[in-house]
């Protein structure tokens, strides 16, 4: 991943909320940069995103960083994410999931305020959910959680090596960075415990369970990818195995945490009583069917709506001058439009800092 990624992916998680106060200040459309401007009418989403006759994928934002052969590790991968492959997870994901709010009664019950940090436990969850998934990997037996704990906390400190290795490659390329004092050297520190346990965990996986196709990493580990002509080596897979780790725990927990911020709330004490009812009358332990519960999905939505775990403008380059509203922009211009600009219009979500499931 290139340097004008990471400051692209930087500079659109700082700039959210100001994007947001802009619109609200100067109107549906907003100069945001020396060639970038950002647009909050839904009504131009169709013209910006859909023609690739008037606008394109803007190139220092997609081809910063070029991932050869994705499509066949797409491919690879998609077996096990079929609904039916899915469904024969059901019991490890339930299993995590009742340690879970095993874990919330008993910090509640243990704390003088009778309250827990569901954050940190929504994280473990979705942690341990995804390791059991991926590649069978049970903390089941962890005493105290503190293996779980401590491994996740390694993978969330460790993030900054991205940042660090193009900035100064030399940090990681002569193993300085573990060397050094202070918060740069814990990073490196920490993404070093991360890549040993990982290690440890892909070396397990593939001597007890790479046979049993139910587990994500399983066609990986198996297949042939026909892009190398060969199967993954053992760094290439333990490679994944972060990845796997990175990406599928962060969204699911903070989702969750929210969720459960939201429906916890006083004033939204019948959205909890509603769905709890919904979900007591359904009197099925059948993921398939309770996947279709009608008030299930409007509370899941409505959380992703108010609080979206990723925040970004999608650019686009114009190919040709375009009229929005009253202004005509040039040709070359980086045009976008942004989640939770959208999330948050009245015009299309009534009373926006609402949760309100039944919108």
């Amino acid at each position: 991943m290139h340097l004008a990624l990471i400051v692209s992916l930087s500079s659109s998680l700082i700039q959210f909320q100001k994007v947001e106060d802009y619109h609200k200040r100067y109107g549906p459309i907003v100069r945001i940069g020396p060639n970038e401007v950002s647009v909050a009418g839904w009504q131009h989403l169709r013209s910006i995103y859909t023609s690739s006759k008037i606008a394109v994928k803007d190139p220092s934002f997609y081809q910063a960083a070029s991932f050869i052969g994705k499509n066949n590790i797409f491919q690879m991968l998609s077996p096990p994410y079929s609904l039916q492959s899915v469904g024969r997870l059901d019991p490890l994901i339930r299993q995590c999931a009742k340690r879970m709010v095993q874990r919330f009664i008993t910090g509640a019950s243990a704390a003088a305020t009778h309250t827990v940090d569901v954050y940190k436990l929504c994280g473990l969850f979705s942690f341990e959910a995804i390791c059991q998934a991926a590649f069978a990997k049970d903390f089941s037996q962890d005493a105290n959680s503190q293996a779980a704990v401590k491994l996740l906390e390694a993978m969330e400190g460790s993030a900054l090596t991205l940042i660090f290795n193009n900035v100064f490659p030399w940090l990681k390329s002569y193993g300085l960075g573990l060397r050094l004092p202070g918060f740069v050297g814990d990073v490196y520190r920490k993404f070093d415990y991360w890549e040993q346990q990982s290690r440890l965990l892909v070396d397990h996986f593939l001597e007890k369970s790479a046979s049993n196709d139910q587990y994500l990493l399983s066609p990986l580990a198996t297949g042939v990818d026909t892009f190398l002509g060969r199967r993954l080596n053992h760094d290439e897979l333990v490679e994944e195995a972060m990845g796997y780790m990175f990406a599928g725990s962060g969204t699911t927990s903070s989702t969750l945490t929210y969720l459960l911020y939201a429906v916890s709330l006083p004033e939204n004490a019948h959205i909890q009583e509603r769905l709890r009812e919904e979900l007591k009358s359904s009197s099925t332990q059948d993921t398939a069917v309770l996947r279709q519960l009608p008030y299930l999905n409007a509370v899941i939505k409505e959380t992703m709506r108010l609080f979206p775990t990723i925040v970004s403008t999608i650019p686009r380059v114009l190919l040709e001058p375009l009229k929005i509203y009253t202004y005509i922009l040039p040709k070359g211009t980086v045009i976008g439009m942004q989640n939770w600009v959208h999330h948050r219009d009245p015009t299309v979500f009534p009373q926006p800092e609402h949760f309100i499931p039944d919108r």
